[in-house]
């Protein structure tokens, strides 16, 4: 059995486990709160908890089909979330995706494999239990949905320490190392699909603040406004890492070019100091009779001196012209 419902009376918790079957029973009264954690369940655990919760069946059918866009729809009775997770793992940012139920008095999470770690959002959920008094099932979603966002920092931290040492290698170190590249394109993939995940959520968030639509109580809207404004800045901080990236790779995309400028400027210099002598080599080795000083006493040392001094004259000019 991939569920978990944990009861909370009075914003205490006080069962871990309850029965699917007396979910029913417990719903009747106002002072309870229900937590419902599935784990990639099965279409017969999604339909019975459609059953006793009495679920609209699309927002079951979004919850039970991964890869949803972030979103929030309103149906009656309850409002549906969808809403990505991230973690690093192995130096990859990995993403979890969470569909949420929300009413007054129950939450449930549908968590999508790779799922996401709920150890930290037990204990913080035990530690509030005034505030989930007073704000119920809403409260309890503020509180998943912060957990998720608080997430995000951790990720931007470790993306930001990966930014700066591709920069550092990419501009300033070896660029014949080729995974120095394959791992400026990687932070950068990670960097686009969360940007992707985060980038919905600043209109859930904004949707669940708005005066003309009212999804949760009023009191509430301080909590949800203080997600909303921790999504702008990671959104903000992902576009930035964006373009020093693409920055460090145009940088870096210049070094070489600059290199390889180098090594054909210097390539042409020889190849122009060595073809001259080559060319008085070859002129004096085609063995015709009136050649110049073919006959004279010193004309093979006149020839090599010759050869030596255009190439030292070329090698002096290219040298002044910083070529070599």
């Amino acid at each position: 059995m991939t569920l978990s419902t944990t009861h909370y009376r009075d914003g205490i918790c006080t069962q871990e486990v309850v029965p699917l079957e007396q979910i029913s029973e417990l719903l009747k009264d106002p002072l309870n709160l229900l937590w419902v954690d599935a784990v990639t369940p099965t279409p017969d655990e999604i339909a019975a908890l459609e059953e006793e919760f009495g679920l609209h069946p699309l927002a079951v059918e979004d919850a039970l089909n991964a890869h949803q866009r972030p979103k929030v729809d309103r149906y009656d009775g309850f409002v549906f979330m969808v809403a990505y997770a991230a973690s690093v793992e192995d130096e990859r940012v990995r993403q979890h995706e969470l569909g949420i139920f929300v009413a007054p008095n129950y939450v449930i999470t549908v968590r999508h494999d790779p799922p996401m770690d709920v150890a930290d959002l037990r204990n913080r959920l035990l530690r509030a239990s005034t505030q989930l008094r007073e704000g119920r099932g809403p409260f309890m979603a503020y509180v998943v949905l912060d957990e998720i966002v608080d997430g995000y920092f951790s990720v931007m931290a470790r993306l930001q320490d990966q930014v700066e040492e591709i920069e550092e290698t990419l501009v300033w170190g070896d660029t014949r190392r080729r995974e120095d590249l394959s791992a400026a394109y990687r932070v950068r993939r990670d960097v686009i699909y969360l940007r992707r995940v985060v980038a919905p959520l600043r209109e859930v968030f904004n949707s669940l603040v708005r005066r003309d639509e009212v999804l949760f109580d009023h009191h509430l809207d301080d909590y949800f406004r203080d997600l909303y404004d921790h999504v702008i800045r990671v959104y903000e901080e992902l576009d930035t890492d964006r373009d020093l990236l693409a920055a460090a790779l145009e940088d870096h995309l210049s070094v070489v070019s600059n290199r390889l400028n180098g090594v054909v400027l210097k390539v042409s210099a020889w190849a122009a100091i060595i073809a001259l002598p080559t060319f008085i080599a070859s002129l004096y080795g085609m063995n015709f009779h009136h050649i110049p000083e073919l006959s004279w006493g010193f004309g093979y040392g006149y020839a090599l001196i010759l050869m030596a001094a255009t190439g030292g004259l070329l090698f002096a000019f290219f040298k002044r012209s910083g070529w070599l």
